[in-house]
């Protein structure tokens, strides 16, 4: 299937703020407009993409009125995210397969400069993660059918059986190994599958592309990730962090005022998921057990890029609630939120700095460190 389903090109009046709801869930919220109190002279255009399984949405704001050289930029743009998709993409014809298929038959595999510098980035957050982020359990995914384009799944759990066998050949990312421009792994159980950071990647490579074509005031919704730079007009952009659920909607937890270049990613439980004789089982799996993590519904990071704030909040909903700031402080994150059952709510300080009008009383938790009762923000 092409890429590129839904491609909308809408120039929006200077009249209007846009007001993104990035959804706890992932899902793919549409954004929410209001006007703003003193709005700038300029206009915000907005072309969608479909990448990844996700609709991708990009705002940019430019005080031109002659479109043109955005719409060749974004041309640009769709025929790299186009490219990207085959290229990335873990279960249909593309590189990645080539490259999986050669990793598991033992094969060393020539890379490019821009695969080896992809594959070595995400080797570095994985290990950096301590494992909890790992893009390696690509067989592990197929066997929960976690794999599939469409959303909940209706099909059985594997056997304890089947997943003991895999845990016994676990395989990780320290068994990729990087050298001279080839790619090779001692471990045939080795599947890599990047979904846990792809969006990162799109959004990053979204952001650099307009810029150095000139725009600098972008913002893009990936399915509730969002990326930004600059700003739109004088005003900031801003992001609502919602609650999680099972549908999107729920109660604003509070808004983020962007800072200029950073993204903000969350990784949650609700939307991605298989249900099966009245058992529920979340589609983000832990590498450790074998089974789907069930304690933290979701976790938001803010990072300078889309890549590391992607993989970040992966790791640390599998890390759960202990294991989470330690998890944050080894790969370089200060500013975090995690939301679970009942709820419980577990912060940052930076995080407690940034997120305005908070509606729920969380735990400020620096990284690598215990919550205390104590230290609470207050709703």
């Amino acid at each position: 299937m092409r890429m590129i389903i839904n491609k909308k090109r809408k120039q929006i009046s200077a009249g209007l703020l846009f007001f993104i709801a990035l959804v706890f869930a992932g899902c793919e919220k549409p954004a929410e407009v209001d006007k703003p109190e003193n709005p700038a002279p300029g206009h915000l255009f907005k072309r969608s993409f479909f990448v990844f399984g996700t609709i991708l949405d990009v705002l940019v704001w430019t005080p031109s009125t002659d479109t043109q050289p955005l719409e060749d930029a974004l041309d640009q743009v769709e025929q790299t995210l186009n490219a990207m998709h085959h290229q990335w993409h873990a279960w249909k014809p593309g590189r990645l397969q080539k490259i999986n298929q050669a990793l598991r038959s033992g094969r060393a595999m020539a890379l490019n400069a821009e695969e080896s510098r992809f594959l070595a980035r995400v080797k570095d957050l994985s290990l950096a993660s301590q494992g909890f982020f790992d893009p390696a359990i690509g067989e592990l995914v197929h066997l929960w059918g976690f794999h599939a384009d469409e959303y909940p799944l209706s099909s059985p759990p594997p056997s304890p059986e089947a997943i003991k066998d895999w845990l016994q050949h676990r395989p990780g990312m320290q068994d990729l190994i990087l050298e001279n421009g080839m790619a090779r792994s001692p471990n045939s159980r080795i599947w890599l599958d990047f979904g846990g950071v792809a969006k990162g990647l799109a959004t990053d490579m979204v952001v650099d592309m307009l810029a150095a074509s000139g725009f600098r005031n972008v913002i893009v919704n990936a399915g509730g990730d969002v990326r930004v730079r600059g700003k739109k007009g004088q005003t900031p952009w801003k992001v609502a962090i919602r609650s999680p659920g099972k549908d999107w909607g729920g109660p604003v937890l509070g808004v983020i005022e962007s800072q200029g270049n950073e993204a903000i990613f969350t990784s949650g439980n609700y939307q991605r998921y298989s249900e099966y004789q009245g058992q529920r089982y979340a589609h983000i799996l832990d590498p450790f057990t074998g089974w789907p993590v069930d304690t933290v519904a979701s976790a938001t990071v803010m990072a300078a890029n889309g890549t590391l704030a992607d993989a970040a909040a992966t790791a640390m909903v599998v890390a759960g609630w202990d294991k989470w700031p330690q998890v944050a402080r080894y790969m370089g994150i200060d500013t975090a939120l995690l939301v679970g059952e009942k709820n419980r709510c577990e912060m940052t300080p930076a995080m407690a700095t940034r997120l305005k009008d908070s509606t729920l009383a969380c735990r400020i938790r620096k990284a690598d460190t215990a919550a205390t009762d104590e230290q609470k923000t207050k709703p």
